[in-house]
């Protein structure tokens, strides 16, 4: 068991802190890890990679120099015993996918953000220990999505936690609940695509298959969550993000909940129970997802 939540606000707002209090609302549901992507309106290309060792930094900033300029660099520890380096890269857009994949090419390394909107918060333990660990204010946003994990078939890991991201696609994000009975089988074939796995949570194959379908298929993002909809095996709901959307796809068993809410103010909360939409809005009433659906909001 798993927990999903996100956030379509229309005005800027603390975007790390509100959707951190949703998730405090959902950790029953999971205290093995805890993440969220949200999405800032800034200029330049962020990256964050965990670090299995300090050591690992001048390897680390030797990749990247072949790209592009570091500034802004900073080091910090993890709650999960990595090391995290974030840094800003004035560097050719269009080469972020392939920098990307080279950083997560060493075993030692693992990117967790790299885009020009998105930045992920992801770690061991529950949002109350993330809220703890990390200062979550000053980070505004219109919209966001997060995760609380309980730990059924993966390793207890950092870079196991979610959001999952693609190098195909750089602000995506996604978090999942459920289970892919077909996991192996897609993996395979979307490996001899050409397609660089980093995990063996089956959580990352959604973000590689929605970003694959939208950069090399050139579909549109709704098009993608139908599409994984109709290829997925198992139980799953998932929230997938961009910078323009947010999109909730459900499988037709329906044994994992999800539920969004909708005012008149055009703020849309999502969640796997209402309960984690009452620190933006109490009194609510939230309306649960049809079975074999997908809905996509736009920002």
């Amino acid at each position: 068991m798993c927990g999903i939540a996100g956030l379509i606000a229309r005005e800027k707002v603390d975007i790390g802190l509100t959707i951190v209090d949703m998730l405090n609302k959902l950790k029953h549901r999971g205290r093995d890890s805890t993440g969220l992507a949200v999405y800032e309106d800034r200029k330049d290309i962020q990256i964050k990679v965990a670090m299995n060792k300090g050591e690992l930094q001048p390897r680390l900033e030797s990749m990247i120099s072949k790209y592009g300029k570091i500034s802004k660099e900073k080091s910090y520890p993890s709650i999960g015993g990595y090391l995290f380096f974030e840094a800003s890269v004035d560097m050719d857009e269009n080469k972020i996918s392939e920098l990307h994949k080279e950083i997560d090419r060493d075993l030692e390394l693992c990117v967790h953000h790299f885009g020009r909107r998105i930045k992920v918060y992801k770690d061991i333990g529950d949002a109350g220990d993330l809220q703890g660990h990390y200062d979550f204010h000053g980070i505004y946003g219109t919209h966001g999505i997060g995760h609380v994990r309980l730990a059924t078939e993966s390793v207890e890991n950092i870079n196991f936690a979610h959001p999952f991201v693609s190098y195909l696609y750089s602000d995506l994000a996604i978090v999942h609940n459920g289970q892919l009975t077909n996991y192996f089988n897609m993996r395979r074939k979307m490996e001899r695509l050409g397609i660089q796995f980093k995990t063996y949570n089956d959580s990352e194959l959604i973000a590689h298959y929605l970003a694959y379908q939208m950069t090399e298929l050139k579909r549109d993002f709704e098009g993608a969550l139908w599409g994984g909809l109709e290829v997925f095996d198992g139980v799953f709901t998932f929230l997938a993000s961009t910078p323009k959307y947010i999109g909730v796809v459900r499988d037709k068993l329906a044994i994992k909940p999800v539920l969004f809410y909708e005012s008149e103010d055009k703020l849309f909360l999502f969640g796997s129970e209402q309960t984690c939409m009452a620190p933006v809005r109490e009194d609510i009433f939230a309306t649960e997802m049809h079975p074999g659906g997908v809905r996509v909001w736009s920002i």
